[in-house]
């Protein structure tokens, strides 16, 4: 049946488009004019205000190269994207299985449940967690960054919810036929809540890749272990544009402060702009999915 449109429906969709369009241009207006500031050319730029549709003077490049030859730049990219495939992999496992036992029907799953929400709301602090971490042994080295940061309590409700939304019948079928624990988790249930996996695994992307907090408390005295949004905090926030570049092209950074900073911004953002198109459509329902229960 195909539906009529009315007049007032026709509107609707008018306004719904162009509202969208002009939400979608007020969110790409910053990222492009930080774009078009950092090919700007630099003596230009420091004489201009407003946001830069077009390119200020003539296009250079060479805030990019500047970037992209600086080894601090590329270590830093090296280190996050470490962390970020470590912690990623990890907690997947580790909030994929917490997520099954919470929804297992067993005595311990309401005071375990209850447990792990206790500590969404409470938390000992900075100071008792920078001494667990000194005691375990987990300053200034990798592991300070990867172990901490596996997983957290909210994303294990999540799982818990979405195996809950899951027939029961399924897994007295499959302890029928013979199968274990971890081959029910394996090969029947995360198939099954693809979707919120999916969104778990971006979270933790995008935790991993903004972080710096947590990095700059327990890497504090490492800087070759310093992920890039450390390394690009030195120069976003600090100005130290040395962080880019030393010797003789020092000057020449001083000059191109603003490009540097700009294009040190877009190098740093572009691979999670990449990266989300092929996991926001699992976005929605991900979040449905584990969202309710019932």
């Amino acid at each position: 049946m195909v539906e009529k449109t009315t007049k007032s429906r026709a509107a609707f969709n008018v306004f719904n488009v162009s509202f969208m369009v002009i939400f979608c241009l007020l969110c790409l207006a910053p990222l492009w004019h930080i774009f078009m500031s950092s090919i700007s050319d630099p003596r230009t730029l420091m004489m201009t205000t407003g946001i830069n549709w077009l390119p200020v003077g003539d296009i250079q490049w060479e805030a990019y190269r500047m970037v992209l030859n600086n080894p601090g730049i590329i270590m830093g990219y090296f280190n996050t994207i470490l962390y970020v495939i470590a912690n990623t992999l990890l907690g997947l496992v580790l909030t994929g299985m917490a997520g099954y036992v919470l929804s297992c029907k067993t005595k311990l799953r309401l005071p375990f449940t209850v447990f792990l929400i206790f500590t969404m709301m409470f938390s000992g602090g900075l100071i008792p967690s920078y001494m667990i971490n000194m005691n375990l042994g987990l300053i200034d080295n990798r592991w300070a960054v990867i172990i901490p940061n596996a997983t957290n309590a909210f994303f294990i409700i999540i799982m818990k919810n979405a195996f809950e939304q899951l027939p029961a019948s399924i897994v007295e079928s499959a302890k029928l036929d013979g199968a274990g624990p971890l081959k029910i988790l394996i090969h029947i249930l995360l198939p099954m809540v693809k979707p919120t996996f999916a969104v778990i695994a971006l979270f933790l992307i995008l935790l991993r890749w903004n972080s710096w907090f947590h990095e700059s408390i327990y890497l504090a005295r490492s800087r070759d272990l310093w992920p890039l949004q450390l390394v690009m905090r030195e120069i976003l926030v600090n100005n130290d544009v040395g962080a880019v570049t030393s010797g003789e092209a020092a000057a020449m950074a001083n000059l191109m402060v603003q490009p540097i900073r700009h294009a040190v911004t877009i190098v740093g953002t572009l691979p999670v702009l990449f990266v989300y198109p092929f996991i926001q459509k699992y976005f929605v329902a991900g979040v449905t999915l584990g969202g309710e229960k019932g």
